[in-house]
């Protein structure tokens, strides 16, 4: 990587200004989107952690850096840890009961304390020089050495690999090719940016490399990371059917449908739903009730399109909405928070949107107003 004699910035570096700009906002937004947080928690700091890096190359390119050293913002550490993120990720998708274990983000914690120590005792950086002579010091440049990312960036491709591998659905549902598809998806990105940032090390040796094959690299590292970011940002609309369908969707051939036939499939969907209550299920996908009726995704999504008028969104939270009234009605002494979650929504303001389109009032007004009804009902009775 080049440093330039005086501080300054050029439009490659005002360009990755904006690109680290961008991998910032686009955490902020998985992270306000309540319904999915939790689940996209380890994407949101991957996403932030390489958004901070690439800010920290800013600084170096444009020399930056030496005029105010002590914003570091510990790469190593985010390196270590991006592997053990998609890795707790992608295993959610296959377990809801699997959990990565701590020692997964050891190397990176200890990497992280390690720099923070002498973060500390050199001032932010600034004074280095006492430091260089301890014995400490020493395990410090080797934790922080470039090829022991690379090893971890090759250990969790590899673990990621073997995990999807073994958790592999004897089951040929369209969920979980599906889900294979996009968890491959996904390690493929991981891959690029993992090739990108090695090859950094590989062709830095050669006398033909200059600064723009330094950004050309840290543009491939980019892409790779905030391309898993927007995919998983884009991941229930994949999972629905409604993005990219022909690269994560299987569909069987479609063949055309009568009008009997399609009254026979709609019939069949909505003796299922009445029975089975899948709506009741805060993670439901288009994939998922597909294979629970034994239909392919894009026969499901014709059908409810055709005989319902709605998207399949739309169509199921018709039946969350009517299972939330009848709570609502029944019983009093439940919350608002307990209804909505009971009855498939995740969060408060997509069911109250919702509710107050079909009711023309929030939930809370129309629980007050049945109960001021009842009470007017049994006043007239006595």
């Amino acid at each position: 990587m080049q440093q330039n004699t005086i501080p300054s910035f050029d439009t490659w570096t005002s360009i990755f200004l904006l690109v680290s700009s961008f991998g910032i906002f686009l955490s902020c937004i998985l992270w306000t989107r309540k319904t999915s947080r939790a689940n996209n928690l380890p994407i949101i700091l991957l996403l932030f952690g390489f958004s901070l890096i690439l800010l920290y190359y800013v600084l170096f390119w444009t020399n930056y850096g030496t005029v105010y050293p002590y914003l570091y913002f510990y790469d190593t550490s985010w390196y270590l840890a991006f592997g053990p993120l998609l890795y707790s990720y992608i295993t959610r998708f296959y377990s809801k009961t699997f959990k990565v274990k701590w020692y997964h983000f050891a190397p990176a914690l200890l990497c992280f304390l390690m720099n923070s120590l002498y973060y500390i005792k050199s001032s932010g950086f600034r004074d280095m020089q006492n430091t260089y002579t301890e014995p400490l010091f020493y395990f410090l440049e080797a934790i922080n050495y470039p090829w022991l990312r690379v090893l971890s960036f090759t250990i969790y491709i590899i673990v990621i690999k073997d995990f999807m591998t073994l958790h592999q659905s004897e089951k040929e549902s369209q969920y979980a090719k599906t889900r294979e598809k996009w968890s491959n998806f996904l390690l493929h990105l991981f891959s690029l940016f993992a090739i990108a940032y090695t090859s950094y090390y590989i062709l830095v040796k050669f006398s033909f490399f200059s600064p723009h094959w330094d950004y050309a690299i840290s543009f491939s590292m980019s892409l790779g990371i905030y391309a898993i970011g927007y995919m998983v940002y884009k991941e229930p609309s994949i999972f629905n059917g409604e993005l990219l369908a022909n690269l994560f969707l299987t569909e069987t051939s479609l063949q055309e449908f009568t009008d009997g036939t399609k009254d026979e499939f709609y019939q069949k969907l909505l003796t299922h739903l009445s029975t089975k209550k899948s709506y009741l299920n805060n993670n439901l996908r288009l994939v998922q009730l597909a294979d629970e009726v034994g239909f392919s995704s894009h026969t499901l999504s014709k059908i409810i399109n055709e005989k319902a008028h709605k998207n399949f969104n739309q169509f199921i939270n018709e039946y969350r909405l009517e299972e939330a009234e009848k709570l609502l009605l029944q019983d009093t002494s439940s919350s608002i928070k307990t209804i909505y979650f009971d009855v498939g929504f995740n969060n408060k303001a997509t069911f109250n949107n919702a509710f107050k389109n079909k009711y023309h009032c929030t939930p809370s007004e129309y629980k007050r107003k049945h109960e001021k009804y009842k009470i007017s009902e049994l006043s007239k009775e006595l």
